[in-house]
């Protein structure tokens, strides 16, 4: 691409807010195509948005060649020449849309930990299954030798164990080769880690059982591995913390209702509620970032435990909650309506699951007296087939394939 096919005007500044500028002139701004002078080759610069480069101009007759390195062509083409080209070389099989979305995130600063955002393959599989195994073989042996092992020696063998984890991972994580192995060392790290506590808290005559340990355990893991990603910016760490997170919510709302008969099961189903919607709201702040790949989880986690708390908390004839009856539908429908914006096989999955189970339930409750059972169940049937036609229907018309 010559310069002079650029799409260009007469205004100083491009809309990319870039400047082409002649060093003589005191850095005013000048588009060499539209200007005369008997010579600029004094220096021209090609400045903005921090750049600060300078290029070659030749003065040819009363207009200029300028001979652009190809990083400079693709700064100054407009959005509109870029979308044209991503589209020419998307019809020509040569960019995928795997290829073209690891290009976004690489510009939106991606150079850090990648384990979790990438797919994980078959070596980092292993890698994982390895660490598990690992705690396993830990946790076996402390308890089957506990009342064997003296205090010191629970203590090096967990909490011990699981800080020695995470010095190795450090040390793997800093070549970009071995980052698989080292996020396996941290995920030896943060199973072990809860396990230590407990031996430490249990030696100190605590209730092991009690909320308030559980919420003690969490905590600590929770603010050791939010300061870890402050640190070192891995996924594994912002994984871990939302888990040890949801931890230390469900532990210390139970420490502090503590057995008020009050608090029901209800209670525990609008916990869930909450969490699923905040489980929600990350991914969809994920989603706009390098850790797309994270909402997947969070959304399928999230949809699950928003609309499952929601349908148990309309419960089932006689004791149903008419309030929730009446909510839920219209959860179900904004689910399936928000799948298409987002395009998330989660949020459509079970957003037409829970319609299924929504139909059913409704069905049982209300129609089976007066309609009778038999053609209850012939509506139902009706029902479900064309919730399931919506569900292909949507899938295939807003939702990309893997």
């Amino acid at each position: 691409m010559d310069a002079q096919n650029l799409n260009l005007d007469s205004d100083t500044q491009s809309p990319n807010g870039f400047k082409v500028v002649s060093g003589s002139y005191g850095g005013r701004g000048y588009s060499p195509f539209f200007f005369g002078s008997t010579n600029y080759n004094n220096g021209w610069h090609l400045k903005g948005h921090n750049i600060d480069k300078s290029i070659n101009v030749q003065a040819v007759g009363d207009s200029y060649d300028l001979t652009y390195p190809d990083w400079i062509k693709k700064l100054i083409m407009d959005k509109q020449q870029v979308e044209q080209y991503i589209n020419s070389l998307a019809s020509q099989k040569i960019l995928t849309r795997e290829e073209l979305l690891n290009a976004y995130d690489a510009g939106l600063g991606s150079s850090g930990d990648m384990v979790l955002v990438k797919k994980i393959g078959a070596a980092e599989i292993l890698y994982y299954i390895g660490g598990a195994i690992v705690f396993l073989g830990i946790e076996i042996l402390v308890w089957q030798n506990w009342s064997t092992l003296d205090f010191f020696t629970r203590v090096l063998a967990t909490l011990g164990a699981s800080i020695a984890a995470y010095v190795i991972g450090i040390l793997f994580s800093r070549d970009k080769k071995f980052e698989g192995v080292g996020s396996a060392f941290y995920l030896i790290s943060a199973l072990v880690l809860p396990m230590g506590l407990y031996v430490v808290f249990s030696n100190m005559n605590l209730d092991m059982g009690s909320a308030l340990v559980a919420s003690l355990i969490s905590g600590i893991c929770l603010g050791a591995f939010l300061l870890s990603y402050v640190a070192f910016r891995k996924d594994i760490f912002t994984l871990f913390s939302i888990l040890f997170g949801t931890w230390f919510f469900f532990a210390f709302t139970n420490y502090l209702v503590g057995n008020n008969p009050l608090f029901d099961w209800h209670f525990y189903a609008y916990r869930i509620l909450l969490i699923g919607l905040s489980y929600v709201l990350i991914g969809h702040a994920f989603a706009k970032g390098v850790r797309v790949s994270m909402s997947g989880f969070l959304y399928g986690f999230g949809i699950l435990g928003l609309l499952g708390a929601a349908f148990s908390l309309g419960g089932y004839s006689p004791n149903q909650d008419y309030f929730w009856e009446l909510i839920f539908p219209i959860l179900v429908l904004g689910t399936l309506f928000v799948s298409v914006n987002l395009k998330s096989k989660s949020f459509l999955t079970f957003g037409t699951l829970f319609l299924m189970f929504y139909i059913l339930k409704i069905t049982g409750e209300y129609f089976t007296s007066g309609l009778g059972w038999p053609v209850s169940l012939v509506l139902a049937g009706l029902l479900l087939i064309a919730v399931g036609y919506l569900y292909v229907y949507l899938k295939k018309k807003y939702i990309p394939a893997a």
